[in-house]
């Protein structure tokens, strides 16, 4: 078996796919190696979303083509082969515990305009793994599935990749894709200098026949506020069940420790939102957990480059995880045609993860989501939603939804001032707190995967 190569690229989601595709195109040699004997499998709860069709995500337009079957990145210039199905969805809606509503978009007006008015759509993960996958294969990228990394370390001049199963590989530079709980970071030691923010745990259902208010929307309801807050999502699903219209229904939380199918009961049985759920029938279960850190600053070490969610806070969402993963791996193809085997010679990858990750998305705004649930009570959000009354505009990047928030709360101050002058105080307080205080619990309470082993 051969076990040396140009590039290793560990992990065959989004960001791994896309970096082997590009890399082989260019003539490199490239193993792919994924721990799910299934590459196409999808055992994590994911909401698959295509962030975004409506607007700008990391300075990209995504382009979604189903005539040609593509999803195209213009501005970053490449596309994707996607020949799945997807479904539009036409709003954003965030519910406070008694049930106010903000709107990120008219739902009435934007579903009027079908495609034009859309917020984005959901899309197949499956689907897509797959058509990547048959890509990389018929490009010749040696594919090693059943095969789980445990450790990355520099040798000679490239580096040495080795597998539970006891299998090596060697390989002259590594990219490092495997998720947001990156073993191959924890084991190189780069989560030694990143902020740790608390775990978050989620549990869903796929379900069919919902008695929801607009059913093409993605609705995010606060089911009740505290420290740790619950939130719940309804996300539409591309495909159907049994002639259907499906839907992932989770709850998500920052503490571990929660009895999260409890907590689901309580969201979809004895909520305000329950009677959404009446007749819902469950399809199947799936769930996640992941640690929050701030992100890798500088995404390389000893010849090993971090993409998509493995250097991110949170998620980098599918289309930033190609971006990523295209854009790393396009730096190997440089860098070995140049035989610039080092730092330098991917330094157009750090240079983009710098400009498009670090400078656009600060990682601060996404945490601070979670302020208003964790510091104020029930009766108080319910009154800070219903005085905000204007449609917002129709946006999913969740970096952009606080800054169309904060646009909404200047506008309705002054009557807050009058009418509940201690709230006012208490929001002005707390809005320039650092994460490390508001989240101090979820700190406490979550699993930090830090040292080497």
């Amino acid at each position: 078996m051969k076990t040396s190569y140009d590039l290793i690229v560990a992990g065959a989601g989004p960001a791994g796919l896309t970096a082997a595709k590009v890399a082989a195109e260019s003539g490199l040699s490239v193993a792919l190696i994924e721990r799910k004997q299934n590459v196409a499998e999808i055992l994590r709860m994911c909401g698959m979303m295509i962030v975004t069709l409506s607007g700008k995500y990391m300075g990209e337009r995504v382009v979604h083509n189903p005539v040609a079957k593509l999803l195209s990145f213009p501005h970053h210039g490449f596309s994707l082969h996607y020949d799945g199905p997807t479904k539009d969805f036409f709003a954003w809606h965030i519910y406070s515990p008694g049930g106010e509503r903000i709107a990120f978009g008219d739902y009435a007006a934007n579903s009027g305009r079908g495609t034009e008015g859309r917020a984005s759509a959901v899309y197949d993960k499956s689907r897509f793994l797959a058509g990547l996958l048959e890509e990389c294969q018929r490009l010749g990228v040696a594919v090693f599935t059943g095969e789980n990394v445990i450790d990355v370390r520099k040798k000679g001049e490239g580096v040495e990749v080795q597998c539970a199963s006891g299998k090596h590989f060697n390989g002259v530079f590594v990219i490092a894709a495997d998720g947001r709980n990156s073993r191959i970071a924890r084991v190189m030691g780069m989560n030694k200098q990143r902020g740790f923010y608390g775990s978050v745990t989620s549990i869903g259902y796929e379900m069919t026949n919902l008695n929801l208010p607009e059913p093409y929307a993605l609705h995010m309801p606060l089911v009740q506020s505290g420290d740790p807050p619950m939130l719940g999502f309804i996300v539409p699903r591309a495909w159907q069940h049994e002639g259907e219209d499906t839907w992932l229904v989770m709850i998500t939380n920052v503490d571990p420790t929660t009895d999260h199918e409890s907590l689901f009961d309580l969201f979809t049985q004895k909520s305000r939102f329950a009677p959404w759920f009446k007749n819902g029938r469950k399809i199947r279960k799936c769930g996640c957990a992941g640690v929050m850190y701030s992100p890798i600053i500088h995404p390389f070490k000893d010849n090993v480059l971090f993409a998509g969610d493995s250097g991110w806070c949170q998620e980098a969402e599918m289309t930033g995880a190609v971006m990523s993963g295209w854009k790393a791996g396009t730096a190997v193809v440089y860098a070995m045609l140049e035989g610039i085997r080092t730092e330098n010679g991917v330094g157009s990858y750090l240079d983009w993860w710098r400009r498009y990750h670090i400078e656009k998305l600060d990682y601060n705004v996404f945490l601070r989501n979670l302020y208003m649930p964790i510091l104020c009570k029930d009766e108080e959000i319910d009154y800070i939603f219903s005085m905000i009354k204007e449609t917002l505009p129709t946006v999913l990047d969740p970096y952009e939804v606080p800054e169309a928030m904060g646009k909404a709360m200047i506008k309705v101050i002054p009557n807050i001032q009058k009418e509940r002058p201690e709230l006012l105080n208490k929001l002005t307080g707390f809005s320039s707190l650092p994460p490390e205080v508001v989240l101090r619990k979820t700190i406490r309470a979550g699993f930090s995967c830090t040292f080497t082993t």
